[in-house]
C-alpha cells in the first residue's frame, strides 16, 4: 500500500488509476491523514445477479411467512411518543 497527498492525485489522477488497476492500494491522503483508499476491482465478483441467483435470494409465495410472537397484543407499540389522539 503506497500513500499518495490529494494534490498528487489531482495532478496525475490516470497514473494513480493505472498503478489501482494494476493491483497495489493507494490511500490518498490530505495534510498527512489517510482519508480514502483506492483498491482495484475483484476479478472474481460479478457486478450482477443471473436471473437464478436473483430468484434464489428473493422471498417466494410458497415461502413460510414470520409470525408474531405470542406475547406481544394487538395494540402493543414500540412508538415512544405514544397513540395518536
Amino acid at each position: 500500500m503506497s500513500l499518495v497527498p490529494v494534490r498528487e492525485l489531482r495532478n496525475h489522477t490516470a497514473d494513480v488509476i493505472e498503478r489501482a488497476r494494476q493491483g497495489e492500494e493507494v490511500t490518498i491522503t490530505s495534510n498527512g491523514v489517510a482519508i480514502a483508499t483506492l483498491v482495484p476491482i475483484s476479478a472474481t465478483k460479478r457486478p450482477f445477479l443471473t436471473k437464478d441467483e436473483f430468484i434464489r435470494l428473493t422471498r417466494q409465495p410458497k415461502d413460510p411467512v414470520a409470525d408474531y410472537y405470542d406475547d406481544e397484543e394487538d395494540d402493543e407499540t414500540t412508538d415512544d411518543l405514544g397513540p395518536i389522539q
